[in-house]
């Protein structure tokens, strides 16, 4: 049976009958997509921010570089240095399926894997 899903949940949330707490989730990303609700950010393994799994690649952010480019030895500046540019990647997010706007268009352009 479907249960409520959480107002920023990417998945949609089904619960099994006559079993105690097990649920099964599915992420409808392509036919029910929640590009409008979505609040997550993504870390990369080579330390870039991805505002969106279908944004393309060039709108990445390497957090690795900024921290190791970074000219001050002050903590709290190089704090200040990543949550501006964290906060300029979420201001350039995209709300429709990484600014593609259709699965089709996603998989012409090509640009959001390595």
């Amino acid at each position: 049976e479907r249960i409520i899903d959480g107002p920023n949940d990417t998945t949609k949330w089904w619960q099994v009958p006559q079993k105690d707490s097990t649920r099964i989730g599915f992420i409808t990303s392509m036919s029910e997509h929640f590009c409008s609700t979505c609040n997550r950010l993504r870390i990369t393994a080579d330390g870039k921010i991805k505002t969106c799994l279908f944004g393309s690649n060039e709108k990445e952010v390497s957090l690795k570089d900024i921290m190791r480019q970074s000219s001050s030895d002050d903590p709290r500046q190089q704090e200040d240095d990543l949550s501006r540019v964290i906060h300029a990647a979420v201001q350039r997010k995209t709300f429709a399926l990484g600014g593609h706007g259709s699965a089709d268009n996603i998989a012409k352009a090509a640009d959001n894997r390595p």
